[in-house]
Parts: structure tokens; C-alpha cells; sequence
């Protein structure tokens, strides 16, 4: 049956795939699953520390702001 996802491979060391076993065991996923979430969660972890430098420029910059309250006003 066909899907929608699409499908990569990767080729890791033994102790990279001896821990993702581990934690497909600790987590009852099987172990594409756990690469999956890793990989998810680390897109994730990534767009927050890109969006974090963005703010961080920002607050860096004297300019006048809007407060909270006056801007869902």
C-alpha cells in the first residue's frame, strides 16, 4: 500500500544504533519510529534557536516598542 511519507536512509555507528534500540525499547517504538522523533525534535530545537537569534537581534535594537497590553488591545 502506498504512502504519502517519503523515505530516506541513513547509516549510522554501532553505538548510535545500539542507543537508538534502547530507547525503541524504553519508549515501545520501533526503531525508524525513535529516528523519527529524534530527527523531529531536533528540526524543532533548531527553528527555535534560528527564531531565538532573530528576537535576540531584536531586543538588541533601541527602537520604541508596543507593550503586550496596547498591542491586543
Amino acid at each position: 500500500m502506498p504512502t504519502a511519507k517519503k523515505r530516506i536512509n541513513i547509516t549510522v555507528d554501532d553505538r548510535t544504533y545500539e542507543a537508538l534500540v534502547r530507547l525503541s525499547g524504553e519508549r515501545d517504538q520501533s526503531v525508524a519510529g525513535v529516528g523519527l522523533s529524534l530527527i523531529e525534535e531536533a528540526l524543532e530545537y533548531q527553528e527555535d534557536v534560528y527564531f531565538s537569534r532573530i528576537a535576540d537581534e531584536r531586543l538588541s535594537q533601541r527602537q520604541k516598542r508596543v507593550s503586550h497590553e496596547k498591542a491586543w488591545a
